[in-house]
């Protein structure tokens, strides 16, 4: 099977002593992928900008309020120190930012089931109205962009990124 994929116009800055650029198939084998991996993420924080904007937020915003749907969507109750811990950010920006989500209808504070003294950060039906078709839509063409992998590579590419995924995740927790 052959690759559908025109790899020619990927390329990679200061790969020559000058600083001229070459194609990344002359890089070698991991720094191929860890550069088609930084690209992947460039368009992906690209794409996140884009919805947000058209969402009016931020993308801090955009991925908090992300963090708190995948969070539902795996019955994980969410709290404002999960969020903080999860973006990097200090607790009183997590508190504005709270603070624009709900200001927003994107979000809402219950009391917890689990601990009274704390709220738990729930999305509302407007954020998943309002994220639903913009998310499907890209779901959508990401899933079509990998309908050509065969068994094999579709389980070294999960590995892979579920090893990055694990890496990147320790990264800065104290």
């Amino acid at each position: 099977m052959t690759d559908p994929f025109d790899y020619s116009d990927l390329v990679r800055a200061n790969a020559h002593p000058q600083g001229s650029v070459a194609p990344v198939e002359q890089a070698g084998g991991s720094e191929n992928v860890l550069e088609a991996l930084h690209m992947y993420r460039a368009a992906e924080a690209a794409m996140r900008r884009r919805t947000g904007t058209a969402m009016g937020l931020g993308e801090n915003d955009l991925l908090a309020l992300r963090f708190v749907l995948d969070q539902r969507a795996a019955s994980i109750p969410v709290a404002s120190k999960d969020i903080t811990r999860y973006l990097g950010i200090s607790s009183a920006s997590t508190s504005v930012l709270l603070q624009r989500l709900e200001a927003g209808g994107f979000i809402e504070r219950r009391e917890s089931l689990t601990d009274r003294r704390s709220s738990e950060i729930v999305p509302t039906a407007n954020a998943e109205g309002d994220t639903g078709p913009m998310l499907a839509v890209a779901q959508q063409h990401m899933a079509e962009a990998t309908q050509n992998l065969t068994a094999d590579e579709v389980r070294i590419v999960t590995r892979f990124l579920t090893t990055m995924k694990a890496t990147v995740d320790q990264i800065g927790i104290a």
